[in-house]
């Protein structure tokens, strides 16, 4: 069972107007399919947006993704099993980083949205609600896609977001 694009995309332009980046958008849509909401991390996304820092790198729905992964799988102590939480970690980053660059030719914000948006000006200028939307349409969609079908694979999804 899949959740179609067109309700992730709906999300994440629902997400992306009302003022959250691609990192936070990514993350939070994440956050409520694994029934794992938590305030202080989706703030901790908010660096990462505009390509981390506004600095038009690496795309948020990129970053917004490894949080999610990294809060479902990563580790929190020093134990074997802690140990082996890192590496599945680290296993499933690399998977999602690798399937998102190979679904959208790159993983780098001014790569994907066309522009460099680290310029001031032009960061006003280019986040419109039109662009917003193709931002939700496009890296994040694709993104959580990805995520969804990695999350599905892993066994983490609650039995209530496997049937939508």
């Amino acid at each position: 069972m899949t959740i179609p694009r067109e309700y992730l995309t709906e999300q994440s332009i629902k997400h992306l107007l009302a003022g959250y980046n691609c990192a936070q958008t990514t993350l939070l849509i994440c956050q409520n399919l694994l029934n794992m909401y938590h305030p202080e991390v989706l703030r901790s996304a908010t660096g990462f947006g505009g390509g981390i820092g506004n600095l038009s790198d690496v795309c948020g729905a990129v970053s917004g993704g490894v949080m999610a992964i990294s809060q479902k799988f990563g580790r929190v102590g020093f134990s074997e099993t802690e140990t082996e939480r890192k590496e599945q970690t680290y296993q499933l980053t690399a998977e999602y980083l690798k399937a998102f660059g190979s679904a959208k030719g790159s993983i780098y914000c001014r790569d994907l949205l066309g522009v460099d948006i680290s310029n001031p000006e032009i960061r006003k200028a280019y986040w419109t609600s039109e662009n917003r939307r193709k931002c939700a349409q496009g890296p994040v969609a694709a993104g959580l896609e990805i995520l969804f079908e990695i999350f599905q694979r892993e066994g983490v999804l609650p039995k209530d977001k496997e049937e939508e």
